[in-house]
């Protein structure tokens, strides 16, 4: 039985549109979800959305660095200025779908994707069912190639291909899966002369789930034509990078010249290019601290083929200086293993009180002298350690602690906790050691970034320790349940008198 409902009966069918000399074909209308209603909007042009009788929420038309619906921090769009993003007020169901039809015969037809995961709840699972509203836990996110005849809501022998599941079908649940936009590719040319549904799937019954999908993508190259390079790796140094690719295996009488390279920031600006007659391209000239989007494309004689799917990163920074809640200027440093010039990147640095990122404090009468310091590092190896070093304005007290706002290998659900033995506080400096994927990295993931909330506490009196307030209770639930209930036997009364 299809249990979700549709918003929109029209079912999107894509024809292949050149894209020059290359000949190669974007097949997906408005990946970028950049056509939409505006900010917090539902609708999105090319796409066709369904929920589950019952749901609340949906996906949203995000920008920039909060929930449409609810002010959580949750990355910038990859792709432009809007990114589609499951929020909710309380538990439900959704897909976004698009049908595409691809054209027979195609050398190469490669999907990519950017996804999102940051999970409010203490658990995650991914049953095989995408129904919210049963007993057991079903927190979980996902994109499929399906058969287009297949029910909305089908999990099994309509779904031709997974692209991409949190958490893993039959693996523990993990408690936040919140660490930055990552990419996922499939390769379709096997589906050549078909046309399949790509489907977005968010379900959650626990509490809020995030699912951000940005710069989805489906090429086609036809015979012939150069296809795109795989198996891309960035090496970043200083202002240059190094782009190496696989090389490619071109058409019988075609002979590969060459590859170029270019990065493109991603807010915008001059794009850096650069060309080599091996795998191995330079670039130079990159700005510290900039994100941009790389891609690769070999070349033969003056022919330039179909360029690689990009990869994202940032320009290394080991520092910045950052004004803080109560005036003056810290400054914030990468050091110690990990995290030097060539390993590591400052992505962001915010400090801001801590009322404005928080729903609690870990003492009632505690306070946080120089605000709350949000950190973000990438491009550490898996597991590693890195230093970080903040020169604040003034002298830390001191009684001054440092405490961590974040999820816990003991305790998945955010929440204060003192970081006493990684942290050390000496005159107005605070150095801190942070292990990838421990705690301490608010992802708890070993994937070579690292996400520390934290600040420097000055308890002034004892009190009880405060709880984290989640974001939507379990009040919230009992209550949703209780009307989808109503609901579902309003729904059902209809249907009988319907029958009769």
């Amino acid at each position: 039985m299809n249990s979700l409902r549709s918003s929109s009966a029209a079912l999107v069918v894509l024809a292949c549109a050149s894209l020059g000399p290359a000949r190669a074909a974007e097949l997906v209308v408005n990946g970028g979800f950049e056509q939409n209603g505006g900010a917090g909007s539902q609708g999105f042009t090319g796409w066709t959305s369904a929920s589950q009788p019952g749901s609340q929420g949906g996906f949203f038309a995000q920008q920039g660095t909060k929930g449409a619906l609810t002010p959580v921090a949750v990355p910038s769009p990859i792709e432009g200025s809007y990114a589609a993003m499951s929020d909710q007020p309380g538990p439900g169901s959704h897909v976004l779908y698009q049908d595409i039809a691809i054209p027979s015969g195609q050398q190469q037809v490669m999907l990519n994707a950017r996804v999102f995961v940051r999970n409010a709840a203490p658990l995650a699972a991914a049953p095989a069912s995408l129904d919210f509203s049963g007993s057991a836990p079903n927190q979980q996110a996902r994109i499929d190639v399906m058969q287009p005849s297949a029910a909305l809501d089908d999990v099994g022998s309509g779904v031709r291909a997974n692209v991409f599941q949190w958490p893993a079908s039959g693996a523990p649940g993990h408690p936040v899966g919140s660490s930055g936009y990552q990419d996922v590719s499939l390769d379709l040319t096997a589906y050549a002369g078909q046309t399949v549904r790509l489907r977005i799937a968010e379900v959650d019954n626990r509490q809020s789930l995030f699912f951000g999908v940005d710069a989805v993508s489906v090429v086609a190259v036809a015979p012939g034509a150069l296809p795109a390079p795989t198996g891309t790796q960035l090496f970043a140094q200083g202002s240059t990078a190094t782009l190496e690719v696989t090389p490619v295996t071109p058409a019988p009488g075609t002979t590969i010249t060459g590859y170029v390279a270019q990065c493109t920031p991603q807010g915008g600006g001059a794009v850096v290019t650069g060309t080599s007659s091996g795998t191995s391209i330079a670039l130079s000239g990159l700005t510290a601290g900039v994100a941009y989007s790389c891609q690769v494309a070999a070349q033969s004689g003056s022919a330039t083929g179909t360029f690689s799917p990009p990869v994202h990163y940032t320009q290394p920074v080991t520092g910045a200086a950052v004004s803080t809640p109560g005036g003056g200027i810290a400054a914030v440093q990468l050091a110690g293993p990990g995290g030097g010039a060539t390993s590591g990147v400052l992505e962001s640095v915010v400090i801001e009180p801590v009322a404005a990122t928080t729903p609690t404090l870990p003492t009632s009468d505690a306070t946080f002298p120089f605000g709350l310091i949000a950190v973000r590092v990438s491009g550490v190896a898996a597991g590693a350690q890195v230093q970080l070093q903040v020169d604040l304005p003034g002298a830390i007290p001191q009684n001054a602690q440092y405490w961590k706002y974040g999820p816990t290998q003991q305790k998945p659900g955010a929440h204060w906790y003192p970081f006493a033995g990684s942290a050390s506080l000496s005159g107005n400096r605070l150095t801190l050691t942070l292990t990838d994927g421990e705690d301490g990295d608010d992802d708890l993931l070993k994937n070579g970034v690292i996400v520390d909330p934290g600040g420097i506490m000055v308890p002034n009196a004892s009190s009880s320790a405060a709880t984290a307030v989640p974001v939507w209770s379990t009040a919230g639930w009992l209550l949703a349940s209780l009307a989808l209930l109503g609901a579902m036997f309003s729904w059902n009364r209809r249907a009988a008198v319907v029958r009769r």
